[in-house]
């Protein structure tokens, strides 16, 4: 639901020439309807039409007193074209609003549930879906735009809302971050002890009793043992091979 709120002097409402209604001091309040409005969204907009302090005080001070507060008037006026739309043309789209049939029933408990939180004597009308003339003194001039489905124009009333996913997220990285580094801390705590067995079979290698000699095949003493069966397992369980792999090891960690 969209509205425009304008402080008011004095205000009327015309059809066919003919004046239906009429207010003094107090507010003029232009309503669209849109089509996915909920109780909810009516309920917010009468809350700030009523509550919002648009008027002085006694003494002169600006914004201190609500219509509620001066005993003022409100005149209400069904304004569909607030959610007029320019798509590909301009001429405008009014798609968004509420269709007459159920938009009527939803204005006239509108007005209701704002005669119940105020005054009915109070809260005056024009005339659902009629080409309407409205005349009006603006004091000020004072106007504003209301939304029910912007946090910015109704902020008082969503701002607790969003306290609490705040936390949420807040606490969810610190969460992630911990598991992060104990998985970190745990992958390299592996690594040493694999580093630490490499060493040690190593040492037991180089102490077995195996002796080269150069031959024809094997000149310089430097033997394949890819070649050689029965120490070609163990070289390969040690993770060990002509290129120094242990070596390339200990400096990654």
């Amino acid at each position: 639901m969209k509205a425009i709120i304008q402080r008011v002097i004095n205000a009327s409402v015309a059809v066919d020439g003919q004046i239906i209604s009429s207010i003094g001091k107090g507010l003029l309040v232009l309503v669209g309807i849109d089509r996915y409005d909920e109780p909810n969204d009516a309920t917010q907009i009468i809350k700030k039409v009523l509550t919002a302090r648009l008027f002085d005080d006694e003494q002169g001070g600006m914004w201190k007193k609500s219509v509620k507060d001066i005993n003022g008037e409100v005149l209400c006026v069904s304004q569909f074209t607030l959610l007029a739309k320019f798509k590909a043309s301009t001429k405008p789209d009014f798609h968004e609003s509420m269709s007459t049939i159920p938009g009527k029933a939803y204005y006239t408990n509108f007005l209701e549930e704002m005669g119940k939180s105020y005054n009915p004597n109070k809260i005056k009308d024009g005339q659902f879906g009629a080409m309407m003339q409205v005349s009006l003194t603006n004091d000020g001039p004072v106007t504003i735009i209301l939304d029910s489905r912007s946090s910015s124009s109704l902020s008082s009333s969503s701002s607790s809302v969003k306290s609490t996913p705040n936390i949420s997220r807040s606490i969810t990285p610190n969460s992630n971050l911990s598991t992060k580094k104990s998985k970190s801390k745990n992958k390299n705590k592996d690594k040493v002890e694999d580093i630490n067995t490499l060493e040690k079979d190593e040492e037991n290698y180089n102490k077995s009793s195996i002796s080269i000699k150069p031959s024809e095949n094997c000149p310089n003493g430097i033997i394949d043992v890819s070649s050689i069966s029965s120490i070609s397992g163990t070289i390969a369980n040690l993770g060990l091979g002509t290129n120094g792999n242990l070596e390339k090891e200990k400096k990654l960690i």
